[in-house]
């Protein structure tokens, strides 16, 4: 366990403030054994804005589209369509090759990685599908 209550921790410092700074370094100067660190600039996650959007004005219409087209699906099926189509990920087992695939989360995804799932989404569905998306404009949220 550490100061945070848990052997695995997100902490999210405000490296400009001293004080804060100085206490999380401090911590980091106490630990013993090995250790990974991942630092990286902090971006909130996807809004409620986006998240509300999206679903309206994505996934609807891609699961209308495919039940047009006689394929028996949910809204929240076609979402897992996508999810899988452009969040999927490999992993491969060094010692034994193993090709293991695991899909990511939307709820995961910062405003920045967001906006660029749903630009990826928008341009499949039309290519593909001729499906038309909003304009992009009318969901991209400001990078902080």
């Amino acid at each position: 366990m550490n100061v945070w209550g848990c052997s695995v921790a997100e902490r999210i410092v405000d490296m400009s403030d001293p004080k804060k700074s100085t206490e999380f370094l401090n911590h980091v100067r106490r630990l013993k054994g090995v250790y990974r660190f991942d630092i990286r600039k902090y971006r909130p996650r996807r809004t409620d804005r986006q998240n509300s959007f999206y679903w309206p004005c994505f996934v609807h219409p891609f699961g209308q589209f495919l039940r047009e087209q006689g394929q028996p699906v949910t809204d929240d099926e076609a979402h897992e369509i996508l999810k899988h189509k452009f969040l999927k990920r490999e992993v491969v087992d060094e010692s034994t090759g193993e090709v293991m695939t695991f899909t990511g989360s939307t709820t995961k995804l910062d405003t920045k990685e967001f906006n660029e799932y749903l630009d990826n989404v928008a341009a499949w569905l039309h290519d593909f599908f001729g499906v038309v998306m909003p304009d992009p404009t009318d969901y991209h949220e400001q990078d902080s």
